[in-house]
């Protein structure tokens, strides 16, 4: 049933949506090896700004989606102990913490108080707080009952004697009626003129504990309780359902349509109206089955804090089947929709079909020519054509209808490809050859009738009738008795994998090097060289949306046509390609080639793939639905000169600032390692600097005078956050900067040299001529010191080399004259591996040793033709005019040994350095900046590959 249920989604609900069943979701598990400080998760929430807090014995960790940031004692002297057991958030927007010491600490705008008047709170655990309507603070507390604060700090305490059921407080709500509210392990309380009152059987309370209380979307007050949850109904309380979960509810979430979510001892549960209750446990997935919170934040992910650590159940790009599903296997081979509407599976272990959203399997017990499938194909009367590893291939409609093997003419029995063509002719791809099966008998195609290869992967008939043949060893074509081969040497390729025909003829075939286009006898290669970022392409489909979807081993890869027919076309030296793997939903990123289809697009628009861990399906509405709002983005850190520096609204940068450092996040919890983000510092940036998945910018001499730092995030193929997050700074001048320092000198030169004239009027012409010599002095002095001025302007202090804006200037000049004479002109962006290591491992001073020798080894292998300038950090920039690609490349290997055998031992012993390039060549770019950003990926390629290489 729930299969079913999944299979009518065309776009993911949210987690509170009552179509996907409990065990449909796409679940992610964070422990501490993921960075929690603690797996016991004591309470969860979402502040205004997007962040995820997390309390847990060991801090709040702050989640951005990548990491986590935990304050703890250490970090916050506020806290009493580092044990924090509750937060809620505050009415002014901050959030609120209750510790196991007895402490309440409020966040607020970057800053941390203590709570007036909690300084005098007894040392208690602090299990829940809630700030009332008046500005007063209710603390339930473990064994001191209730403690209200009011605005003046004063303590006021509820114990039993004031009505509380139980000193042991265990979750507490303000209803939207302004009453307080309090779970106990006696049972429930509410506060009522000056004291707590029971709630009991004159309610409809059943007797024992009171484990949790919360508001739903009505406002009626929902109670957890030892055997269910209790619904306010008037005075009264009623059972909401009697199938609940045989244990204590001691968390609850309430969704608008009647929906809970409870979190009990012994596992998660959900309950819906009509679909009764759902459950997971350890084996599905849970790390531990006592639940302690629950939230669901603003994308409607439903975050689960367990003893065992945290877990989050959310609507991911894919879903995956497999044997849990009803498939014979999760090893996919192949996937094909016959005309009647049935998908049928391939696997290794027999044979799937999906109809009426429901799977069903057959292997060679029901007949099947064995149990490890490749191929399938559609039959034209009926059924379908399932090809085998080593039993031929077979007709199957429910039983087998036919079966074709070595002993009825086929070349081999290992059979990877299959067609059937609208005359009944069948053509069977094996191993050892191609075979033609018609009314005539079995008709071969091997090496001797022009194949290039007997090992047939892919069939194709195209709109002419001609068949296309992928092999091992490249593409045929078949047109009534001729064959033809393309051998594809010129591209470095083999393996035709998958061959796919767009509307206008065109043939786009999957290569182990990449995508070919062939459009009549042309055919170029869109492959690694091409920024395609992957090797091997397996399988081509076309989503309905204008783009391509490309299958691989490492995941699948979704490109806009038009984008890879202007990369075939040498029109565009960049693409836009989204990637898809394991964080997306897929049981494993790993696509399977070599037989097919290994892909295929269903008339109702989903999309299905053949993987090692199952079959996987996604729909482009899915995904638009997932990412249709852009991300709120927040500057997370400031840097300056690899220093922390706090947050403000307004940062003053003090003279003879070297390096600014903006770390940033976008905070969208679905992909948030694909969101895209891009920068601008108004008074320096031209224009937005886009910078993918990176999260910082670097600024480096940033001259005196006030500037904006402005970021933006986005989805992949998504729109940028209309919200931008944004900080001012003022980067004060150097004495010597000081305009009225200069103006102030100048008077006193021009005063100076008055009184000189003077005394020069009233003087001996020997005098004269002894103050003509002091002029000529201070003139020359003072034109020295205009000189060093400007070479401050421009030259980095440290290494000599030029700075950022020198090298602006430059590169702004060289790329206007290679555009004119249209001489090459290349990039190499280069960057020091493990630079942190020396500053933390050694020291600053040691750090400053490594940069100027590097830059000395840098400047002496360049050439003199070849400005230099460190671009910040331990980032350096050449720019080669006029140099032919490969001598460039020399060059850059010729330095980056020369860097390998820096001796350090006078600064960092044992030590070694080594340095990564990005190299990047103008062709195809109209403009400066696009170069420093394709050398800016290439040095990412190179970081990303391992280091101490060069990439471009």
């Amino acid at each position: 049933m729930w299969l079913l249920l999944l299979l009518c989604l065309c776009a993911g609900p949210a987690a509170g949506s009552p179509s996907t069943p409990l065990d449909g979701y796409f679940k992610e598990v964070w422990t501490t090896r993921e960075g929690l400080p603690h797996n016991l998760v004591h309470d969860i929430v979402q502040t205004h700004d997007g962040y995820l807090w997390f309390a847990t014995w060991e801090g709040v960790a702050r989640y951005n989606g990548i990491e986590f940031r935990v304050f703890d004692q250490r970090d916050v002297p506020a806290l009493r102990d580092s044990g924090v057991l509750a937060l809620r958030l505050a009415r002014d927007g901050g959030l609120l913490l209750g510790t196991a010491s007895g402490g309440v600490v409020r966040y607020h705008a970057g800053h941390w108080s203590v709570w007036p008047g909690a300084e005098a709170m007894p040392r208690d655990q602090v299990i829940d707080l809630v700030e009332g309507h008046d500005g007063e603070l209710w603390v339930g507390t473990h064994s001191s009952g209730v403690l209200r604060i009011d605005s003046n700090g004063v303590i006021t305490p509820f114990s039993m004697e004031a009505g509380l059921p139980s000193r042991s407080v265990l979750k507490m709500l303000q209803g939207e009626d302004g009453t307080i509210w309090a779970a106990t392990m006696g049972g429930l309380a509410r506060y009522s003129g000056g004291r707590f009152i029971a709630q009991g059987a004159a309610q409809g309370l059943p007797p024992g504990q009171a484990f949790c209380v919360v508001s739903g979307p009505d406002g009626r007050v929902h109670v957890g309780m030892e055997r269910g949850v209790w619904r306010q109904e008037g005075e009264r309380f009623v059972p909401l359902a009697l199938d609940m979960p045989p244990s204590n509810v001691t968390r609850l979430r309430v969704q608008a349509d009647g929906t809970l979510w409870l979190g009990t001892i012994t596992g998660l549960y959900r309950h819906r109206k009509g679909y009764g209750l759902e459950r997971i446990g350890n084996a599905d997935g849970l790390p531990n089955e006592q639940v302690s919170a629950l939230w669901q934040d603003r994308e409607d992910s439903l975050w689960v804090g367990t003893n065992g650590g945290l877990l989050r159940l959310r609507d991911a790009p894919f879903s995956t089947f497999g044997v849990r599903d009803g498939l014979p296997s999760a090893y996919v081979r192949s996937v094909l929709a016959d005309a009647q509407g049935t998908l049928w599976i391939a696997t290794s272990d027999g044979l799937g079909w999906l109809r009426d959203g429901r799977f069903g399997a057959a292997d060679s017990r029901d007949g099947l020519p064995g149990d490890s499938l490749l191929s399938l194909a559609r039959a034209r009367d009926g059924g379908v054509w399932v090809g085998s590893y080593s039993h031929g291939v077979a007709l199957w409609d429910g039983r087998v209808r036919r079966q074709l093997d070595s002993r009825s003419g086929l070349t081999g029995n290992q059979v990877r490809a299959l067609l059937e063509t609208a005359d009944g002719t069948l053509w069977v791809g094996t191993s050892r050859g191609l075979n033609r099966v018609d009314v005539r008998g079995v008709r071969h195609y091997t090496v001797a009738q022009g194949l290039p290869s007997n090992f047939v992967i892919a069939l194709h008939q195209d709109r002419h009738g001609v068949l296309w043949v992928g092999t091992s060893n490249g593409l045929a074509r078949i047109e009534g008795e001729q064959v033809r081969a393309y051998p594809l040497r010129e591209f470095d390729a083999s393996n035709v994998f998958g061959l796919h025909e767009t509307d206008d003829g065109t043939l786009w075939l999957a290569t182990n090097q990449g995508l070919i286009r062939r459009r009549g006898e042309d055919m170029r290669l869109i492959g690694t060289a091409q920024e395609l970022p992957v090797t091997k392409v397996f399988q081509v489909l076309e989503d309905g949306e204008a783009h391509f979807w490309l299958t691989s081993n490492r995941g699948m890869l979704r490109v806009a046509r038009r984008e890879l027919e202007a990369m075939a076309d040498g029109r565009q030296a960049a693409m836009d390609v989204e990637w898809f793997d394991e964080g997306d939903g897929l049981a494993s990123a790993q696509n399977n080639g070599n037989s097919g289809p290994a892909a295929w697009h269903t008339a109702d628009g989903r999309l299905w793939f053949a993987t090692a861990g199952g079959l996987a399906m996604t729909s482009p509405g899915r995904i638009h639905e997932l990412t249709r709002k852009p991300p709120p983005v927040v500057i997370e850190e400031v840097r300056v000169d690899d220093r922390p520096v706090p947050l403000q609204t307004t940062l003053r940068l003090p003279p003879g600032t070297r390096k600014l450092e903006l770390h940033f996040a976008g905070l969208s919890y679905q992909i948030p390692k694909k969101i895209r983000y891009r920068y601008r510092l108004d008074g320096f940036d031209p224009d937005w600097v886009e910078r993918g998945s990176l999260r910082f910018a670097q600024f480096t001499n940033l001259a005196p005078g006030e500037y904006v730092f402005r970021v933006a995030a986005a989805h992949p193929n998504g729109g940028w956050s209309q919200e931008e997050a944004r900080i001012a700074l003022q980067v004060q001048p150097q004495l010597m900067q000081r305009r009225d320092f200069r103006l102030g000198l100048a008077a006193l030169a021009l005063l100076a040299l008055y009184g000189l004239y003077r005394w020069r009027v009233h003087a001996l012409q020997a005098a004269k001529r002894q103050l003509g010599a002091q002029v000529d002095e201070r003139t020359r002095d003072l034109r020295v010191q205009a000189e060093a001025f400007e070479r401050q302007a421009r030259e980095d202090p440290l290494t000599g080399l030029m700075n950022r804006r020198a090298f602006d200037e430059a590169l702004a000049r060289e790329f206007a004259s290679a555009v004119r004479d249209d001489t090459p002109l290349t990039l190499v962006l280069a960057d020091l591996d493990h630079f942190k290591r020396i500053n933390d491992g050694y020291s600053h001073i040691a750090g400053d040793a490594a940069l100027r020798v590097a830059a000395d080894t840098i400047r002496a292998h360049a050439g003199k033709r070849v400005p230099v300038a460190r671009w910040g950090g331990e980032e350096f920039v050449l720019l080669f005019p006029g140099l032919a690609r490969e001598d460039v490349l020399a060059r850059c290997e010729q330095l980056r040994q020369a860097v390998a055998a820096i001796d350090t031992s006078g600064f960092a012993p044992g030590f070694s350095m080594s340095i990564s390039m990005g190299v990047a060549e103008r062709v195809g770019l109209t403009h400066h900046e696009k170069l420093i950003n394709r050398a800016d990926a290439m040095l990412y390629e190179a970081k990303r590959n391992g280091r101490n290489r060069i990439c471009g």
